[in-house]
């Protein structure tokens, strides 16, 4: 199983996972809408203990929002993940991936709170 990589804006902070990634798709509640300033947030999750921590930076700083820490470079400000209180996952946000177009969000979180004028189209990837 191949790992994946990725990091911030500025390169301060940076990650590798292990492990088979799930449920990568788009949000548009609007902690996500303000968390990153953008109207939908594409996710995707691994096990917490498949999470290391590389950049010279460490770990990301935290926001925390009701049951869930929002972590992001403290340098550039680049939202990385969330971490929900009593989760074994954590939700790793596909933009910050080196490769992001390895990952495909197949489904919508809380499309009624996209702006009208959004169109997010999320499906399942070809077979093949």
């Amino acid at each position: 199983m191949p790992d994946h990589a990725g990091g911030c804006l500025c390169g301060r902070i940076r990650y590798r996972l292990r492990g088979a990634p799930e449920f990568p798709h788009f949000c548009s509640c609007r902690q996500c809408q303000r968390s990153s300033g953008a109207p939908v947030v594409a996710w995707v999750d691994f096990p917490l203990a498949a999470l290391a921590w590389e950049g010279p930076g460490g770990e990301p700083a935290y926001f925390r929002q009701e049951e869930t820490r929002r972590g992001f470079c403290p340098s550039c400000g680049g939202a990385i993940c969330a971490i929900d209180d009593d989760s074994d996952a954590v939700s790793i946000t596909i933009a910050t991936l080196d490769d992001p177009g390895a990952l495909v969000p197949v489904s919508h979180s809380y499309p009624d709170s996209a702006p009208a004028w959004l169109r997010v189209k999320a499906e399942a990837p070809p077979a093949g």
